[in-house]
């Protein structure tokens, strides 16, 4: 649980979770939502983009093969909204040369399925601060 009291009250981090698997987005809503994050989900990236639209997040996570717009056409166009958001992208196919592409288009992390979660949450802390 976090017990880390440096943030004001009300300043929850918010957080964007992206994939195509329900499962992968509820396990990463219960956790980050335990952990004191607001999270956000979306099924797809075309969802994202539209969620991202409407209001800034602190950071995105996304996965990497998804149906329809992919994790690292998502990144891409999150980007060009909002630049400066920190974006974990998760995949099965590290060495995927979309992963490659994600790297190139600013992704802070890539980081191989099946996800640690206090792994991920040592890099959703460290991308937020």
């Amino acid at each position: 649980m976090n017990n880390d009291l440096s943030e004001p009250l009300g300043s929850k981090r918010r957080v964007l979770v992206i994939d195509d698997e329900p499962a992968i987005r509820e396990t990463l809503d219960t956790f980050l939502s335990f952990e004191g994050y607001e999270v956000a989900t979306a099924a797809s990236g075309e969802a994202a983009v539209e969620q991202v639209k409407g209001e800034p997040f602190d950071l995105v996570i996304t996965d990497l093969r998804m149906p329809g717009m992919g994790g690292d056409e998502t990144l891409a166009a999150l980007k060009r909204i909002h630049p400066n958001v920190p974006v974990i992208v998760v995949t099965a196919y590290a060495s995927d040369e979309a992963a490659t592409r994600c790297s190139k288009e600013g992704a802070l992390w890539i980081v191989r399925k099946p996800v640690e979660l206090d792994d991920l949450l040592r890099l959703v802390k460290a991308a937020v601060r």
